[in-house]
């Protein structure tokens, strides 16, 4: 029996699967209840039917409830909205991290 490590989904520090831990029926991890909760994590008295699903979940976050969306969905769906390419934003970064920026504040 081997040892799997999670991401927490909001601090992004490591976990194993054996220790302490929130996890959702959706599949989304977190390493305690306070980085759960800042993503909607709550379980559910009455149940939570996730549209197209057969079950109902006894927990639910933000993620599974369509409130929110995983970073990479966000970035395929902006590229889209921009008409760019990765390649095209890589091109388009690499101009502005080399464009000297103004401290904030000054």
């Amino acid at each position: 029996m081997g040892v799997d490590f999670y991401t927490c989904n909001n601090c992004r520090d490591t976990f194993p699967d054996c220790g302490d831990f929130t996890g959702c029926e959706c599949g989304k991890h977190w390493c305690c209840d306070e980085c759960a909760e800042s993503q909607g994590y709550r379980w559910e008295e009455d149940g939570y039917l996730p549209k197209g699903a057969n079950y109902e979940q006894t927990t639910s976050c933000s993620y599974c409830r369509n409130e929110n969306y995983p970073d990479e969905d966000l970035l395929e769906f902006a590229l889209h909205k921009l008409r760019l390419t990765r390649d095209e934003l890589i091109v388009e970064y690499t101009r502005f991290a080399d464009y000297p920026h103004q401290e904030e504040g000054a």
